[in-house]
């Protein structure tokens, strides 16, 4: 699934552009894709797609600290709610969006909730949302579409 979403960032400036379902199954499949990869991801991105605007808005005008419950806590590891904390920190994500890849990542098996993938899941999110990042963090957040460490 991680590779079709790659794929996707990759290969459009607009997630918006690929709204023909059918037709980019079939362009996925002619990349080389299998259809249960290709479903999933395209099931999985179509969840963020369809987030109501205000469905985590009240997120951005919190004003206390974000608590983990116990259940995100055992999916979500130190090292991927430190990577959540750290793009918070620095501007790439605020309240809603953080809430945004958290319900994301919940969504995968907690075999695939990783670093990398939780840097793939953000970089959706803000791809998703045509947001802005400062241009490091965008490059850190990159080295999940490319497999390979762009900063030092």
């Amino acid at each position: 699934m991680f590779d079709v979403l790659a794929y996707l960032f990759e290969q459009y400036r607009d997630p918006e552009s690929f709204d023909d379902r059918k037709l980019l199954t079939h362009q996925l499949a002619a990349a080389g894709f299998d259809d249960e990869e290709i479903q999933d991801a395209l099931d999985w991105l179509d969840s963020l797609c369809h987030f109501s605007d205000g469905a985590f808005a009240a997120a951005d005008n919190a004003t206390g600290m974000r608590i983990y419950s116990d259940i995100e806590q055992k999916r979500l590891s130190v090292e991927v709610r430190g990577l959540l904390q750290f793009l918070e920190d620095h501007g790439a994500l605020g309240g809603a969006r953080r809430e945004m890849v958290i319900d994301r990542l919940l969504a995968l098996a907690d075999d695939e909730i990783t670093v990398p993938s939780a840097k793939l899941v953000a970089l959706m999110v803000l791809w998703v949302q045509k947001a802005e990042l400062p241009i490091l963090l965008g490059e850190e957040l990159l080295d999940a579409v490319h497999g390979e460490p762009t900063m030092q």
